[in-house]
């Protein structure tokens, strides 16, 4: 029967050759069941299958930003919903932003102006730069005015409800119109000091690039407050930043605002070669 096995096992296989049209002679050995087959000399033993690459992990989109309002009400910002004029989602804010009081003027509690609510989420960065530098509190001479850019006047003041719409021509409006822009002279550190940006010996006004040249020769309080303004530029807080460099309409305030989309994507700080000297046709962003 063994011999009988044999003889079909290699008749099958011959018939398969023929088959397939096969030249080459085969001769089949069998082995006794259970012994494994030789190894051929010099040949590496058998690798396994490499495993199929796992499939990646599928992209996650980032968690869309929270509404403006919703984002503050879980930093615990207080505020209040308010209507003004030209301002989307007009708030009043009723405390401190991350830690600092944003006054009006010399006074110790917050400013009841309103601002747009992504106008405070700024603020809510900005208020981390001045902490570092350990300041508590900014008096503001104001963040709203519906008014026409650039500069107060008797024609051009801030507007009511009831006023009727400015004529801005190609000034455009103010961004101070739209709760976008904050007025900064005050400036009050933790060791009790208050600054003012209207002394020459508190912000030294000078000639050049206010992160340039006259940056680097600054010294004691006045460094201070170049390295805030030059650090809040650094990190894109807002789109434009007027200091007393720029001319004599702002020889007491910086003034600070996120230009017209409310997102800046980079920072310009103007500055102009002579000191309160108001060149007359100058681009102060608020009608950009």
């Amino acid at each position: 029967m063994l011999v009988a096995r044999r003889k079909s096992s290699l008749f099958f296989t011959s018939v398969c050759l023929v088959a397939l049209g096969a030249c080459t002679e085969v001769v089949v050995v069998e082995r006794p069941s259970g012994q494994p087959a030789p190894e051929a000399d010099g040949a590496p033993p058998p690798q396994p299958e490499p495993e199929a690459d796992a499939a990646p992990e599928p992209e996650v989109d980032a968690a869309p930003a929270l509404p403006c309002l919703e984002d503050l009400t879980q930093r615990n910002v207080p505020f209040t919903k308010a209507q003004a004029r030209g301002v989307v989602d007009a708030i009043v804010v009723n405390a401190p932003i991350n830690g600092v009081v944003f006054a009006s003027e010399m006074g110790d509690k917050p400013t009841t102006q309103p601002m747009a609510c992504e106008f405070v989420r700024t603020l809510f960065r900005f208020a981390e730069v001045l902490k570092s530098k350990g300041i508590h509190k900014v008096g503001t001479l104001g963040s709203y005015c519906y008014r026409c850019c650039c500069a107060w006047s008797e024609t051009n003041f801030c507007r009511g409800v009831n006023d009727p719409e400015p004529s801005c021509g190609s000034n455009g409006y103010s961004n101070h119109s739209f709760g976008r822009a904050v007025d900064v002279r005050y400036l009050t550190f933790d060791d009790g000091r208050t600054v003012d940006i209207n002394k020459d010996t508190d912000f030294k006004a000078t000639a050049g690039g206010t992160c340039g040249a006259a940056r680097t020769s600054q010294t004691g309080t006045s460094k201070t407050l170049y390295d805030i303004v030059c650090e809040t530029a650094a990190l894109k807080i807002f789109s434009t930043v007027l200091t007393p460099n720029y001319n004599s309409d702002h020889r007491n305030h910086w003034h600070m605002d996120t230009g017209q989309s409310g997102n800046p994507k980079s920072t310009t700080v103007r500055s102009l070669g002579e000191i309160d000297v108001d060149r007359g046709d100058h681009p102060d962003s608020c009608g950009e």
